[in-house]
């Protein structure tokens, strides 16, 4: 894949008792935070369900999402808290001293949990599975594509894989979540390990660019910079 890379992601799961944690972070390489710095973390928080599948210790659903950005002058400290018993979801902005109520029909995660339960989901190449996400106070479906099987190479060894690419076509919070692809490279058996994730941003720093700094950026590179990407590779098993 092409593009210049602007920022660095890991991502992060563990145990916590009753409950699984996975953690995101995003960061800004240097030459991005010269003009636009980012520092995002979002953990959410999932209960667990015994399964029958040995290999797999829990089925899940969202619990409690938190969110905390710092993207150039902005911040955001958010949580969304979900009761599937009353079907409801608690959205609470701490910064603007804001609590409100949603009512979903269908099963709704956080972005970050959306992703580990595509996982769970039948994958067929050239077919699509759908997922129902709550963000930034809206509820909307994300179309996931499973584009292929392909055979990639990461700093952990070579794996065959499973490519699926969702597009994030709603406005969400964090630069992760914004519009653009996401690809992501899933072991190809049943544990479905994500080995290689990559967002693709759509013209992620336009209009942030100061007037001085566009002066002196070549024409070649201003052309890329709507091709941008953040990478993840697996790190360990």
């Amino acid at each position: 894949m092409g593009g210049i890379k602007i920022g660095n992601l890991s991502l992060e799961t563990k145990d916590s008792g009753s409950y699984g944690q996975l953690t995101s972070r995003v960061t800004s390489v240097k030459w991005v935070s010269l003009f636009y710095k980012v520092d995002d973390t979002a953990v959410s928080f999932i209960s667990k369900q015994q399964t029958k599948k040995p290999e797999k210790t829990f089925l899940f659903r969202p619990a409690t999402y938190r969110i905390d950005l710092n993207e150039g002058k902005n911040t955001i400290h958010k949580e969304f808290r979900f009761d599937h018993t009353k079907k409801r979801i608690s959205y609470i902005d701490y910064l603007n001293k804001e609590k409100l109520y949603y009512m979903p029909k269908d099963l709704t995660f956080d972005p970050l949990s959306s992703l580990y339960y595509i996982r769970e989901l039948p994958l067929q190449v050239g077919k699509s599975v759908f997922v129902t996400i709550f963000n930034n106070k809206l509820v909307y479906k994300v179309e996931v594509q499973v584009l292929r099987k392909e055979t990639v190479k990461t700093p952990l060894g070579t794996f065959r894989t499973i490519l699926i690419r969702s597009n994030m076509t709603s406005v969400g919070e964090g630069i992760f979540y914004s519009p653009g692809d996401i690809y992501i490279y899933l072991t190809d058996d049943e544990k479905r390990i994500p080995v290689l994730i990559e967002k693709r941003m759509n013209a992620l720093v336009e209009g942030k660019i100061p007037d001085y700094l566009k002066n002196k950026i070549p024409g070649f590179l201003k052309n890329k910079l709507s091709e941008g990407s953040i990478k993840a590779y697996l790190v360990r098993k």
